[in-house]
Protein backbone atom coordinates (compact mmCIF):
# COMPACT_ATOMS: atom_id res chain seq x y z
CA UNK A 1 0.00 0.00 0.00
CA UNK A 2 1.57 3.13 -0.78
CA UNK A 3 1.39 6.52 0.82
CA UNK A 4 -1.66 7.69 -1.21
CA UNK A 5 -3.59 4.66 -0.57
CA UNK A 6 -2.64 5.10 3.26
CA UNK A 7 -4.14 8.44 3.44
CA UNK A 8 -7.03 7.80 1.03
CA UNK A 9 -8.39 4.72 3.20
CA UNK A 10 -6.78 6.08 6.82
CA UNK A 11 -10.59 6.15 7.82
CA UNK A 12 -10.68 2.42 7.44
CA UNK A 13 -7.47 2.13 8.91
CA UNK A 14 -8.04 3.60 11.40
CA UNK A 15 -11.22 1.03 12.55
CA UNK A 16 -9.67 -2.18 15.13
CA UNK A 17 -11.83 -4.54 13.16
CA UNK A 18 -9.78 -3.79 9.97
CA UNK A 19 -6.49 -1.99 9.67
CA UNK A 20 -4.15 -2.14 6.93
CA UNK A 21 -4.31 -5.78 6.35
CA UNK A 22 -8.28 -5.25 6.25
CA UNK A 23 -7.70 -2.33 3.36
CA UNK A 24 -5.51 -4.78 1.58
CA UNK A 25 -7.94 -7.57 1.13
CA UNK A 26 -10.79 -4.84 0.53
CA UNK A 27 -8.06 -3.95 -2.31
CA UNK A 28 -7.66 -7.59 -3.29
CA UNK A 29 -11.23 -8.29 -3.43
CA UNK A 30 -13.72 -8.44 -6.51
CA UNK A 31 -17.74 -7.64 -6.34
CA UNK A 32 -19.95 -8.58 -8.57
CA UNK A 33 -22.85 -6.13 -8.89
CA UNK A 34 -25.87 -7.33 -10.66
CA UNK A 35 -28.06 -3.98 -11.63
CA UNK A 36 -26.93 -0.60 -12.03
CA UNK A 37 -29.63 1.27 -11.54
CA UNK A 38 -31.84 2.48 -8.36
CA UNK A 39 -29.93 0.01 -5.83
CA UNK A 40 -26.72 -0.86 -8.03
CA UNK A 41 -25.63 3.00 -8.30
CA UNK A 42 -25.15 4.07 -4.25
CA UNK A 43 -23.65 0.29 -3.84
CA UNK A 44 -21.26 0.80 -6.83
CA UNK A 45 -20.64 4.16 -6.33
CA UNK A 46 -19.52 3.18 -2.15
CA UNK A 47 -17.73 -0.02 -3.83
CA UNK A 48 -15.38 2.30 -5.68
CA UNK A 49 -15.38 4.69 -3.03
CA UNK A 50 -13.98 1.89 -0.40
CA UNK A 51 -11.28 0.65 -2.97
CA UNK A 52 -12.65 -2.80 -4.05
CA UNK A 53 -10.23 -3.55 -6.01
CA UNK A 54 -12.13 -5.19 -8.77
CA UNK A 55 -15.85 -4.74 -9.61
CA UNK A 56 -17.93 -5.90 -11.92
CA UNK A 57 -21.25 -4.26 -13.11
CA UNK A 58 -24.15 -6.21 -15.01
CA UNK A 59 -26.90 -4.34 -16.13
CA UNK A 60 -28.54 -4.06 -19.94
CA UNK A 61 -30.22 -0.67 -19.60
CA UNK A 62 -29.77 2.39 -20.79
CA UNK A 63 -30.11 5.98 -18.74
CA UNK A 64 -33.44 7.50 -19.13
CA UNK A 65 -34.31 11.29 -17.89
CA UNK A 66 -36.58 9.09 -16.00
CA UNK A 67 -33.87 7.70 -13.85
CA UNK A 68 -32.40 10.40 -12.54
CA UNK A 69 -33.91 11.27 -9.56
CA UNK A 70 -32.93 8.45 -8.14
CA UNK A 71 -30.23 6.77 -9.82
CA UNK A 72 -26.91 9.10 -8.46
CA UNK A 73 -24.36 7.03 -10.68
CA UNK A 74 -25.79 8.68 -13.77
CA UNK A 75 -25.96 12.32 -14.83
CA UNK A 76 -28.60 14.08 -17.73
CA UNK A 77 -25.44 14.25 -19.88
CA UNK A 78 -25.18 10.57 -20.42
CA UNK A 79 -28.93 10.23 -21.03
CA UNK A 80 -29.33 6.87 -23.33
CA UNK A 81 -25.29 5.65 -22.79
CA UNK A 82 -25.70 2.23 -21.30
CA UNK A 83 -26.12 2.28 -17.27
CA UNK A 84 -22.96 0.40 -16.98
CA UNK A 85 -20.65 2.68 -18.63
CA UNK A 86 -22.65 5.43 -17.15
CA UNK A 87 -21.58 4.05 -13.66
CA UNK A 88 -18.48 2.89 -14.38
CA UNK A 89 -17.40 7.28 -15.08
CA UNK A 90 -18.95 7.88 -12.39
CA UNK A 91 -16.86 5.36 -10.36
CA UNK A 92 -13.77 6.49 -12.13
CA UNK A 93 -14.52 9.99 -11.26
CA UNK A 94 -14.54 9.11 -7.13
CA UNK A 95 -11.39 6.16 -7.66
CA UNK A 96 -9.57 6.20 -10.36
CA UNK A 97 -7.84 3.43 -9.33
CA UNK A 98 -10.50 1.43 -9.61
CA UNK A 99 -11.23 -1.63 -12.19
CA UNK A 100 -14.40 -1.84 -13.31
CA UNK A 101 -15.47 -4.21 -15.50
CA UNK A 102 -18.70 -3.66 -17.26
CA UNK A 103 -21.30 -6.30 -19.08
CA UNK A 104 -24.07 -4.82 -20.83
CA UNK A 105 -26.33 -7.62 -21.14
CA UNK A 106 -29.24 -9.45 -19.79
CA UNK A 107 -28.26 -11.57 -16.75
CA UNK A 108 -29.28 -15.28 -17.08
CA UNK A 109 -27.60 -18.55 -15.11
CA UNK A 110 -25.08 -19.02 -17.66
CA UNK A 111 -24.04 -15.70 -17.39
CA UNK A 112 -24.30 -15.05 -13.55
CA UNK A 113 -22.74 -18.87 -13.14
CA UNK A 114 -19.22 -17.39 -15.47
CA UNK A 115 -19.40 -14.19 -12.97
CA UNK A 116 -20.07 -15.72 -9.69
CA UNK A 117 -16.60 -17.96 -10.45
CA UNK A 118 -14.39 -14.67 -10.81
CA UNK A 119 -16.30 -12.64 -7.97
CA UNK A 120 -15.25 -12.76 -4.34
CA UNK A 121 -18.72 -11.32 -3.48
CA UNK A 122 -21.92 -10.79 -5.49
CA UNK A 123 -24.38 -8.23 -4.76
CA UNK A 124 -27.92 -8.48 -6.13
CA UNK A 125 -29.14 -5.26 -7.06
CA UNK A 126 -31.62 -6.48 -9.50
CA UNK A 127 -35.10 -5.66 -10.06
CA UNK A 128 -37.02 -8.78 -10.95
CA UNK A 129 -37.44 -12.06 -8.63
CA UNK A 130 -36.20 -14.33 -11.90
CA UNK A 131 -33.01 -13.18 -11.92
CA UNK A 132 -32.27 -12.69 -8.24
CA UNK A 133 -33.35 -16.74 -7.92
CA UNK A 134 -30.30 -17.31 -10.80
CA UNK A 135 -27.79 -14.81 -9.13
CA UNK A 136 -28.86 -16.79 -6.01
CA UNK A 137 -28.25 -20.29 -7.36
CA UNK A 138 -25.14 -19.41 -8.27
CA UNK A 139 -23.84 -18.17 -5.44
CA UNK A 140 -24.74 -21.66 -3.46
CA UNK A 141 -22.78 -23.46 -6.58
CA UNK A 142 -19.93 -21.50 -6.27
CA UNK A 143 -19.80 -20.88 -2.72
CA UNK A 144 -19.95 -16.99 -2.98
CA UNK A 145 -21.54 -14.86 -0.28
CA UNK A 146 -24.48 -13.23 -2.02
CA UNK A 147 -25.53 -9.75 -0.55
CA UNK A 148 -29.56 -8.73 -1.63
CA UNK A 149 -30.30 -5.06 -1.83
CA UNK A 150 -33.66 -4.96 -1.67
CA UNK A 151 -34.46 -1.16 -0.79
CA UNK A 152 -33.07 2.12 1.02
CA UNK A 153 -34.89 2.78 4.18
CA UNK A 154 -34.59 6.45 5.08
CA UNK A 155 -35.51 7.34 8.26
CA UNK A 156 -36.36 10.97 9.30
CA UNK A 157 -38.27 13.01 11.54
CA UNK A 158 -41.80 14.27 9.70
CA UNK A 159 -42.85 17.73 11.12
CA UNK A 160 -46.12 19.70 10.83
CA UNK A 161 -47.00 23.27 10.62
CA UNK A 162 -49.72 24.79 11.56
Amino acid sequence: MNDDDLLRYSRHILLDDLGVEGQERIAASHALVLGAGGLGSPVALYLASAGVGRITLVDDDTVDLTNLQRQIAHTQARVGQRKVESAREAMLQINPQARVDTVPRRADAALLSALVAQATVAVDCSDNFATRHALNAACVRHGNLLFVVLGWLHLGTNVALT
